[in-house]
């Protein structure tokens, strides 16, 4: 059988998308951009300058931290892109499977579990939930543009 290199990458993925409450790219970009902005000036009136709007040097800051999170945002928008191109069944085996509990860690067996209880709601097999994980996990891949 061949090594799914990218299954612990891919099932992190979609796990830390469940965990963030499931957020669209660009929102995510949106809220980081802002956050940044307000870190900033919160620092710059510590300083003693109380800057009321952004200035150049806010939004290359803002952009900066930007460039520092690209590689989750990019996480986010392949699992985002998956999810749209998977089938009904598809997409419920993989939250049903890698959604739960997505702010734990997960524990010896457990995906096997979610596996045999995804497989009776769904309803299909043990295999083809397996399988369908393995689909999700192969686009997400492409998509985030990962070596298979």
């Amino acid at each position: 059988m061949k090594k799914d290199h990218i299954r612990d990458y891919a099932t992190e993925a979609f796990r830390y998308y469940a965990y963030m409450g499931k957020p669209h790219k660009e929102d995510l970009e949106k809220k980081y951009y802002d956050e940044a902005l307000e870190e900033y000036q919160k620092r710059q009136q510590m300083g003693g300058t109380g800057i009321s709007k952004p200035t150049e040097q806010a939004i290359m800051y803002a952009e900066g931290i930007l460039r520092q999170k690209q590689a989750e945002l990019w996480d986010i928008l392949a699992v985002e892109k998956t999810m749209a191109q998977l089938h009904a069944w598809e997409r419920e085996a993989v939250e049903r499977v890698y959604f739960p509990h997505a702010q734990r860690d997960i524990k010896k067996g457990e995906i096997s579990e979610r596996v045999q209880s995804a497989s009776i709601k769904i309803p299909a097999g043990v295999a083809t939930v397996y399988r369908y994980l393995k689909k999700a996990r192969e686009i997400f891949a492409y998509e985030r543009g990962l070596r298979k």
